[in-house]
């Protein structure tokens, strides 16, 4: 059986309470940190013993719906407290929860409400501006909740943001806890490009074992305040920010977007120290006009970027000094790698880290054998790790070593003194007179050129069949760009780099022309569509 621990701040030295599931880390952070913020949201304030509180009133609301263990209970709402104790109170009476991407439209949620057999979706009339009755019927699901209608599906539960309770629902009782640590605790959807995305079933106790383990490398302590404005039905927050905070006692203050001088204002208020922005999140509150007159100087340490240029931004504009490096995917219950948060900041630029010691990893060659140090091939994973995706074995094909390992697609190296070095994903290795080009060589070379703010490689099929390597940059807004800025960026990296790594073709952009996936990342099948089409 899997376990976890939670850090416990008395008057003296932390210690550690073994947890094994959600309404256990719930019920343990109410006993000991009562009185301590458990969450701050757009809807208010809650302490660990008001949230344990609201937890148990809707797992007992669940269970006098007749909604038994094991079955599944979507979540469509903005961040917030709704959100979280929609996830808590469902896993306190023994159900599974599975958040739904708030940008999905109606063919989206017929394909999850289908494949993840709920029984009913706890949302609100109106998400982000969208009608999500409306959108649910064209999904072919548009009852409102009504326990008495009996059938696989019983519909939609409405939950006003002004509201403390959801609608049609009554505080009750919770049942006797049934959860294990074996017990799939949250269902998330992968954010595929290329394909529909797959269904990530989740355990209580390796959740709660990797955010403990995460939560260390960041050398997280009682009295820590996560700031986290990315969407929490992503991997990013419900496997990683989430069981990190009740890991480590650390309280939540969760933002519905990120928008910088809000996101600064409202970091400068709580003073929150651990930081859990993409890439794109740091860029915004660096380009916020209110930058610079924020005092932001509490936040200390949380995960960064992939390259150098990124990390560096986190560091040195955001003042993040123990910012951490790390490499994970949804299916590893968050990260695999992470450095530490007092390694040498040139490691933490450069690496993504050792290996978790909840985690395994090796990298093997094109035939499946373990590569020698300081050798490129592609990354598997064992340990916390799913065993499989849902919906079918042909989900699986393909994700499986012959012993068994979880091969992520992902290219890497595990340096001299053990760290992870990331290559970029597989799928994005480029072809150039054929010879495999990984993007991210080529994007970290581009992102330490002065006039450079961001940089993305990109491959687009010519008409012979072969691949042409285009870039898209962003200029530093303090550098006069000009027209000859892809001349200078062309000599630039064919001083420092073999020729066939050099873009054929420049493409200059403004920051808000680059596309951006739901979960905020930049999204370059956007971008090789744009270019491809002009």
């Amino acid at each position: 059986m899997s376990t976890a621990s939670v850090t416990a701040a008395g008057a003296g030295a932390p210690t550690t309470i073994p947890l094994d599931t959600f309404p256990a880390a719930v019920a343990e952070l109410s006993a000991r940190h009562g009185d301590r913020e458990a969450v701050v949201a757009p809807e208010g304030r809650l302490t660990f013993t008001e949230l344990a509180g609201r937890v148990d009133d809707l797992a007992g609301a669940f269970a006098a719906a007749g909604l038994e263990p094991g079955q599944r209970v979507g979540i469509l709402l903005p961040n917030g407290i709704r959100w979280l104790v929609t996830m808590l109170g469902a896993q306190r009476a023994g159900l599974v929860a599975v958040p739904i991407n708030t940008w999905y439209r109606s063919s989206e949620l017929a394909h999850l409400i289908g494949t993840a057999d709920l029984r009913v979706v706890v949302t609100d009339a109106e998400v982000f501006g969208k009608d999500m009755l409306a959108e649910l019927a064209a999904a072919g699901h548009g009852e409102t909740f009504a326990a008495a209608r009996g059938g696989d599906y019983l519909g939609a539960v409405l939950w006003p943001a002004a509201e403390p309770f959801p609608r049609g629902l009554e505080p009750a009782s919770p049942p006797p806890p049934v959860a294990t640590a074996d017990d799939v605790a949250l269902i998330l959807y992968t954010s595929g490009s290329t394909a529909l995305p797959k269904p990530v079933p989740l355990e209580h106790g390796k959740l709660l074992r990797n955010g403990r383990a995460m939560g260390e490398c960041m050398h997280l302590r009682p009295g820590d305040r996560l700031w986290f404005a990315m969407p929490l039905f992503f991997g990013y927050g419900a496997c990683n920010a989430l069981p990190v905070a009740l890991a480590h006692a650390t309280t939540l203050c969760i933002q519905e977007k990120v928008e910088g001088d809000a996101a600064l204002e409202f970091i400068e208020r709580e003073r929150c120290t651990v930081s859990y922005g993409l890439a794109t999140a740091v860029r915004a509150l660096l380009a916020a006009p209110s930058f610079g007159s924020r005092d932001i100087s509490s936040l200390r340490t949380g995960p960064v970027g992939f390259n150098a240029e990124d990390k560096r931004l986190a560091v040195e504009g955001l003042g993040i000094s123990e910012a951490c490096s790390a490499y994970g995917l949804t299916e590893s219950y968050g990260f695999v790698t992470m450095t530490d948060a007092h390694d040498p900041l040139d490691v933490r630029l450069h690496t993504q880290g050792r290996v978790l010691p909840t985690q395994q990893i090796r990298i093997v060659d094109a035939s499946g054998t373990e590569c020698p140090p300081g050798t490129s091939g592609e990354i598997e994973i064992s340990g916390c790790v799913i065993d499989g995706y849902l919906g079918g074995d042909a989900l699986d094909v393909g994700t499986r070593s012959a012993d068994g390992w979880f091969r992520t697609g992902d290219l890497g190296l595990i340096d001299v003194d053990g760290r992870l070095v990331f290559g970029g994903r597989w799928k994005e290795m480029l072809k150039i007179k054929g010879i495999n080009v990984a993007p991210v060589e080529v994007e970290g070379i581009l992102s330490e050129h002065a006039e450079v703010d961001q940089a993305y490689v990109i491959g687009l099929t010519t008409p012979d069949g072969d691949q042409e390597m285009a870039c898209v940059v962003v200029p530093d807004g303090a550098a006069e760009a000009g027209p000859d800025l892809p001349d200078r960026l062309t000599s630039y990296v064919r001083s420092r780099a073999a020729s066939y790594k050099v873009p054929s073709r420049f493409v200059v952009l403004d920051a808000a022309a680059v596309p951006q996936t739901d979960t905020g990342k930049v999204s370059k099948l956007r971008l090789r569509e744009m270019l491809e089409g002009a």
